[in-house]
């Protein structure tokens, strides 16, 4: 579904009701230019994202050699190290 500026702003508790039935783009002159979303998809999005990132920090870890084990000890030193 796609609302301009004018109409979200002029009916947005409208269609905030609406969410459960799907995103609703906003648009500015018809270029999209935002989305309302429901909560839940919302954090599921987050979810996802991090979930990626954890695979590129893995994938990035491989590459360079690095173990778990040296990540874990490295980390350790540097905490015990600050107090």
């Amino acid at each position: 579904m796609r609302i301009s500026v004018a109409e979200a702003h002029n009916r947005l508790s409208r269609w905030l009701k609406r969410l459960d039935e799907g995103p609703i783009t906003i648009t500015r002159r018809g270029k999209p230019v935002g989305v309302l979303i429901a909560p839940e998809e919302y954090e599921e999005l987050r979810r996802v994202q991090a979930y990626l990132q954890m695979l590129r920090l893995s994938r990035s870890l491989a590459e360079s050699g690095i173990t778990a084990d040296d990540l874990f000890r490295a980390s350790r030193e540097e905490l015990e190290g600050r107090g």
